[in-house]
C-alpha cells in the first residue's frame, strides 16, 4: 500500500521515473515529500535544513534514475536514501563544525574588538572565499566534506602528495587572511 493512498501503486510509479516519465517523478514527491520530511526532522530538527535534505534525495533521485534498481519495495528504497543523505548532512555539518574549531583554537580576540560567532563565521567564509579556485576545491574536500585525501586524489585525478601540497597551502592562506583580519595569534 502507498503513502497517499493512491491507487497507483509506487513500484508503476517508480518503473515511470526510471523511463524518464516526469509525471510519475512528480508523484512520487508529491506521495512522500511530507511522510519524509517528518522522518528527516526527526534526526536535524532544523526545518530549512529538512526540506533542503528531502529536495536533495528526490533530485538524487531524478538524475541517477538510470542506476537505480527497485524491485520491490520504493518507499523503503526511499527511506533509506533519506536516512543516508541525512547522515552525510550532518557529518558534514559535524566536519564544518570542528573546523571552525580549530580555527577559533588558532585565533584570538583583540580586547578592542568583541567579534561574535555570527562575524566570526563572515570571516572565516570570506577567508575561504578568497582562496584560489584549486586550494579552496580541495580544502573544501578534505575539511568540511571530509573525504580522504586518497579520494580527493582520486576525485580530482592528482597526485596525494598535490592534495597535502594543497591543503597545506590553504591552510598558510587561511592563516595569513586571519593575520590581515587581525584576529589570528
Amino acid at each position: 500500500m502507498n503513502e497517499g493512498g493512491d491507487n497507483i501503486s509506487d513500484i508503476h510509479l517508480m518503473n515511470g521515473v526510471l523511463n524518464n516519465d516526469y509525471s510519475s517523478y512528480n508523484q512520487l514527491f508529491t506521495r512522500y515529500y511530507t511522510p519524509l520530511c517528518r522522518f528527516v526532522y526527526g534526526f536535524v530538527a532544523n526545518r530549512h535544513d529538512t526540506e533542503d535534505i528531502v529536495q536533495d534525495v528526490f533530485l538524487s533521485l531524478w538524475d541517477r534514475r538510470a542506476k537505480i534498481r527497485v524491485t520491490d519495495n520504493v518507499k523503503a528504497y526511499l527511506y533509506e536514501m533519506a536516512k543516508n543523505t541525512t547522515l552525510n548532512h550532518i557529518r558534514k555539518e559535524d566536519n564544518y563544525r570542528a573546523t571552525l574549531e580549530q580555527i577559533e583554537t588558532a585565533t584570538h580576540y583583540d580586547g578592542n574588538e568583541a567579534i561574535d560567532a555570527a562575524e566570526m563565521v563572515d570571516v572565516v567564509r570570506d577567508c575561504i572565499d578568497r582562496l584560489p579556485d584549486r586550494s579552496r576545491r580541495i580544502f573544501l574536500l578534505d575539511r568540511i566534506d571530509g573525504l580522504k585525501q586518497k579520494d580527493i586524489s582520486e576525485q580530482l585525478g592528482i597526485s596525494v602528495k598535490t592534495v597535502k601540497n594543497q591543503i597545506w597551502m590553504a591552510l598558510q592562506a587561511l592563516k595569513r587572511c586571519f593575520e590581515r583580519k587581525g584576529i589570528a595569534r
